[in-house]
């Protein structure tokens, strides 16, 4: 493996030679806690989401945000992420070993803080909803999470120098258009989405770091383990309902792709193991 020398810990995100980007790591959860932070000081929190709401839903049909929304679940990340495999495993290596963290984070805080969504305060004719109605465990939003914990092994774990900040631009702002749709279909508050993404990006850049110990995605059988966990969750999401029919469609479009991208891994692995 080459080793692409950095002294600078400021410099980009490096592979997985160098030395871990402690800065780029702590750099976007920490501001995004001191917007949470100055929402709910402010007192903000509805009122932002109120405006927010309306004018993301002026911006694009029901079907595009539910499509967005769907992307930020836990299967679609898989699905979207899994032509990574072929190529770039570190990426999903990274994705599954924060995956347990985040987890603890976002269904643990939703247990704890049993907030309610603005499905359960607000009056349903005050702002817009899109697909299924939800009322309790608001905070953090899991959507949120996942799409910071994915934004997350893509900027720091992307191994080409050429193209990482391409895939850094194009990996934030996918994971930006996720925490907007979780407002968007009126299922989140901005405090929910904020803290949601910054416990995210903590959790992937700790399975970045991890990653970089373990290593198992460069053993024997890693990829092969990978990629059959993400072809059942692809696979499910050709069956399963998630609330957003008007991305019916698109669903199964997203479980194709996870499909073909965790085959074409696997047809890899069994040609080089061979």
């Amino acid at each position: 493996m080459h080793s692409f020398p950095n002294d600078d810990p400021d410099a980009f995100p490096q592979p997985v030679a160098e030395a871990f980007p402690v800065r780029w790591a702590l750099a976007p959860p920490a501001i995004l806690a001191m917007l949470a932070v100055a929402i709910f000081l402010g007192g903000y929190n509805q009122a932002l989401f109120l405006h927010a709401n309306r004018l993301l839903a002026d911006a694009a049909s029901p079907a595009i945000w539910s499509a967005i929304t769907l992307s930020g679940s836990v299967l679609g990340a898989l699905a979207l992420l899994a032509p990574s495999l072929k190529t770039r495993p570190r990426l999903l290596a990274a994705a599954f070993l924060g995956a347990p963290l985040a987890t603890l984070f976002s269904e643990g805080g939703k247990q704890a803080f049993d907030l309610m969504r603005p499905a359960g305060v607000l009056a349903a004719e005050s702002f817009h909803l899109i697909g299924q109605k939800l009322y309790v465990h608001s905070f953090p939003s899991g959507h949120a999470t996942t799409a910071g914990l994915a934004a997350a092994v893509i900027v720091l774990a992307w191994p080409e120098p050429a193209g990482r900040l391409r895939a850094a631009i194009g990996g934030l702002l996918a994971a930006t258009l996720v925490i907007l749709s979780r407002i968007a279909v009126g299922a989140h508050w901005p405090l929910d989405v904020l803290v949601g993404a910054a416990g995210g990006w903590t959790c992937g850049a700790f399975g970045v770091w991890l990653s970089g110990r373990l290593r198992f995605w460069q053993r024997p059988g890693g990829v092969r383990v990978m990629a059959t966990i993400v072809l059942s969750t692809s696979l499910a999401l050709l069956f399963v309902k998630l609330g957003y029919p008007d991305a019916h469609l698109y669903q199964i479009g997203l479980g194709a792709w996870g499909i073909g991208g965790a085959a074409a891994a696997l047809m890899r692995d069994r040609e080089t193991s061979s």
